[in-house]
């Protein structure tokens, strides 16, 4: 009976061996297709080691993360449900580890994403939950510079709306002036990211800062583009140059 047990311990022990190494190449074959910007077929290596073991940390979050930026190449009306798996992913990851910071950055660009799918100001909850994940991240990684860029986005599109009418909502605390110093600081932690340039561009313009807009939009063009994603913001401030070359 003794011997038996140990058999059957050692074929256990056996099959988890396995199963981790399984996970750990599956993972490490998804971070060599996003070094590559091949997000779909990433997610679906990260997917592939959530079902394996749902309870990995690293797998979920980085699927998190392949879903996110893979959603931002579609087409709108496939965006959304992508976005939605994302924040699963997300949540799954606070849930087993909520001091990892890249649970809450994940899930504060997924909702973020929802929010303005759905409207802000009709997914109220959605709003405030996306201020606070990225706040949290920075508590636990001061120098996210996606996180400031998601809080400095948050101030901008939650102060489209007038304060008086915020205010009963519990989103008064939004301000465009806010948002920038944000996102500056996102941009001084990563200089050469394309997109928070873009964004910090889009918010000066917001704010009839039209010249120090200019440089921004312009600096994203001299900037090497490393990916799809950075052709598509390149190719936004284009336009968003286009526009006020026409203006002046």
């Amino acid at each position: 009976m003794r011997n038996f047990v140990l058999l059957l311990f050692g074929i256990s022990l056996s099959v988890n061996c396995v199963m981790a190494e399984e996970i750990d190449s599956l993972i490490a074959q998804g971070d060599s297709l996003m070094a590559i910007y091949e997000y779909q077929a990433a997610g679906d290596k990260f997917g592939q080691a959530v079902a394996l073991d749902s309870t990995s940390v690293e797998a979920n979050w980085k699927l998190a993360n392949s879903l996110n930026l893979f959603a931002e190449l579609q087409p709108k009306d496939q965006q959304l449900e992508l976005y939605e798996k994302a924040s699963q992913a997300a949540e799954r990851t606070i849930a087993l580890d909520s001091l990892q910071p890249e649970g809450h950055f994940q899930l504060a660009r997924a909702l973020g994403k929802i929010a303005l799918f759905k409207g802000v100001f009709k997914s109220i909850g959605l709003a405030k939950r996306v201020k606070k994940e990225a706040e949290i991240t920075l508590e636990l990684d001061p120098d996210n510079d996606g996180a400031y860029h998601i809080l400095g986005r948050w101030h901008r599109e939650v102060a489209q709306k007038p304060k008086f009418l915020r205010v009963p909502m519990g989103l008064g605390e939004a301000d465009k002036k806010k948002g920038l110093p944000l996102l500056a600081r996102a941009v001084e932690i990563r200089p050469e990211f394309i997109h928070h340039r873009l964004e910090y561009g889009i918010s000066l313009l917001d704010l009839k800062y039209k010249e120090e807009a200019k440089e921004q939009f312009e600096l994203c063009l001299t900037l090497p583009a490393e990916g799809p994603l950075d052709i598509k913001y390149q190719k936004e401030a284009k336009d968003y140059l286009a526009k006020l070359n026409k203006n002046n």
